[in-house]
C-alpha cells in the first residue's frame, strides 16, 4: 500500500480532473493508479483535503477541493484554511446590502468560501449561508463598512475588492484608506 503523501496528489488530481460523485467511484479511480485504500482511509483523506459534495448541473453530486491551489507534492503544507494562507481565486465579485454581504462565486466554491470565512471567527460576521456559485454572509450591523471592506479585502481577490470598494466605502472616504 502506498503513503498517503504520495496518494493525496493523485486524488487531487482525479477530482480536479474527473467528476467523481462518491467515495466508491474514487477509489476505483485510486486503484486504477496503484492505490488500493479503504474507506476509512479514503474518507480521512478527503476530510484532510477539505473536499466539499456539490450538485452538478445534470443533477448528480461530485466532490470538489475547497482550495483549489492544492497541487503540490506537499499536500500537509495545505491543511490550514485558504482564507489564512491566501486570496480566495474563486471569488468572482463581492456586493453588501444592508447587513449581507453577497459573493459570487464560480460555480461549486461557495460552500469552501463559506467555510473560510466561518473559519475566521470574526466578530464582523455572524455566520454564511452557501449556494452553488453564492456566499450570504451576514453580517454584525455594529461593523462599519470599512471594517467589513478590510475583512474580505485580506482573503479575496484585489480585482473584486478594487470591483467593490464603492460599495463598501464612500467616494469622500476612498482617498483615505
Amino acid at each position: 500500500m502506498k503513503k498517503r503523501k504520495s496518494r493525496l496528489p493523485v486524488i487531487i488530481d482525479i477530482l480536479t480532473h474527473n467528476s467523481i460523485g462518491s467515495q466508491e467511484e474514487l477509489s476505483k479511480q485510486l486503484a486504477i493508479r496503484g492505490f488500493i485504500v479503504t474507506q476509512a482511509t479514503l474518507s480521512r483523506d478527503l476530510k484532510m483535503l477539505r473536499t466539499t459534495k456539490v450538485a452538478t448541473d445534470m443533477g448528480g453530486y461530485r466532490y470538489i477541493i475547497a482550495d483549489s491551489n492544492a497541487t503540490t507534492n506537499e499536500p500537509f503544507a495545505k491543511t490550514q484554511s485558504t482564507v489564512q494562507s491566501s486570496l480566495h481565486p474563486a471569488a468572482l465579485s463581492c456586493d453588501i446590502s444592508g447587513n449581507i454581504v453577497v459573493i459570487k462565486t464560480r460555480n461549486g466554491y461557495a460552500s469552501g468560501l463559506a467555510y473560510d470565512i466561518d473559519m475566521l471567527e470574526s466578530e464582523h460576521i455572524l455566520g454564511t449561508i452557501p449556494g452553488a456559485d453564492t456566499v450570504f454572509a451576514v453580517v454584525n450591523e455594529k461593523s462599519t463598512r470599512e471594517e467589513l471592506y478590510a475583512l474580505f479585502s485580506s482573503f479575496l481577490p484585489n480585482s473584486v475588492m478594487i470591483a467593490a470598494r464603492h460599495k463598501f466605502i464612500p467616494e469622500n472616504r476612498q482617498e483615505i484608506l
